[in-house]
């Protein structure tokens, strides 16, 4: 019983922590950045970086920098093709510690390993990933494929047209994939839906709807949903809004309906939150759970960057599937650190007093490495 136990905790860790996006910062709001087109290619972030985005992984985030580091591979000047060709990619591990009166184990993961191209011949883009771990009998094992890819067209400048195969665009881009508001709502990476998406990004105003269908390797049940998310900034450095999804299959319709914020309070102190209400009714009340239930899934994370790079967090993550069934919660408290050391390298670090209704109250810890090319 123990060894099942033990298999399904890997395999849940694996499925959660399995990302395919490049490292995406919205705490970047504290600097006045507002949208994630700064840096990166993707209108909703994440992903390979633009050649200004490379600039201020040595100029803002890194706490030490050397001459052409924040470049590909450390080195190489891409000056010459920054105009029409953007080239990055992502390797990371974590290592995951769970312990309490019942169980103590720990686990590395292999979570990541791509490479990433996007071409922007003038206002088109066409953008694939490559390269990922996926999970297997064993763990996990690499597997050559493209979980991510799309096509962009930008008629305007405010205005994005996106079609393709990538995630969609809902909640918090947080590289925390583990966190009440990613993974557990299926909005984690590894979870890439075959989308169509439209993007107004405005100086103040941010509107983005998309509608997309879910892959059989995620849902077999003819899985389609639409997303929408209105964000307003106000006074530079503040980000609040509203955002939606509808979904529905075979078996069951679910709608999430939420609010979000970026609020950069200084230049070193940022806070992320979001908080969302979920129904699932069921098709059929045959269906174990019966007919509808309720839930909400909370985060909330704020940091302090002590000094150039290195940042202390508290994060606290809430989720329960059932508001009527205390048995469905999870709850995570803690601190924990990020730290970017030199251009291309990200470590973060978190210990969190965890309360799972399966589990007694104990701790959860993960260690993140992630280097970026």
């Amino acid at each position: 019983m123990k060894k099942l136990l033990n298999k399904q905790f890997y395999a849940a860790l694996i499925l959660t922590f399995v990302s395919g996006a490049a490292h995406a910062f919205p705490d970047m709001i504290r600097h006045g950045y507002t949208n994630c087109t700064a840096c990166h290619v993707s209108p909703s972030g994440g992903g390979v970086l633009n050649a200004y985005g490379r600039s201020l992984s040595k100029e803002l985030i890194s706490t030490w920098s050397g001459k052409n580091e924040e470049g590909l591979l450390h080195f190489i000047n891409t000056e010459k093709v920054d105009d029409w060709l953007a080239i990055g990619g992502d390797f990371r591990g974590a290592q995951v510690h769970q312990e309490n009166e019942t169980v103590k184990r720990g686990k590395w993961i292999s979570m990541q390993a791509g490479v990433e191209v996007a071409l922007t011949p003038s206002i088109f883009t066409f953008d694939i990933f490559a390269g990922q771990f996926r999970p297997s009998a064993s763990g996990t094992e690499f597997k050559e494929y493209a979980p991510r890819y799309y096509a962009m067209v930008k008629p305007r400048d405010e205005l994005y047209i996106k079609l393709g195969r990538f995630l969609p665009n809902f909640g918090l881009n947080s590289p925390d994939h583990i966190i009440a508001t990613r993974g557990p709502l299926m909005m984690g990476y590894g979870m890439e839906r075959d989308t169509a998406e439209v993007s107004w990004l405005g100086e103040d105003w941010n509107i983005i709807g998309g509608y997309y269908q879910t892959p059989k390797n995620i849902s077999a049940d003819s899985q389609t949903g639409i997303t929408g998310t209105v964000t307003y900034t106000f006074l530079g450095n503040f980000k609040t809004g509203l955002q939606f999804l509808s979904e529905k299959d075979d078996v069951q319709t679910r709608k999430i309906t939420g609010a979000l914020g970026y609020l950069g309070w200084t230049k070193d102190i940022g806070t992320l939150f979001e908080i969302d209400s979920v129904t699932v009714s069921q098709v059929t009340q045959q269906v174990a759970g019966g007919p509808e239930r309720k839930g909400v899934a909370l985060l909330h994370r704020s940091s302090f960057e002590v000094f150039k790079g290195f940042h202390v967090v508290v994060l606290n993550s809430y989720l329960q599937s059932d508001v009527d069934a205390g048995s469905t919660k999870t709850y995570r408290f803690g601190p924990g650190i990020q730290w970017f050391p030199r251009p291309h390298f990200d470590v973060q670090a978190f210990w969190t007093r965890e309360q799972a209704s399966s589990l007694k109250e104990g701790d959860y810890a993960w260690l993140v490495l992630h280097y970026y090319l």
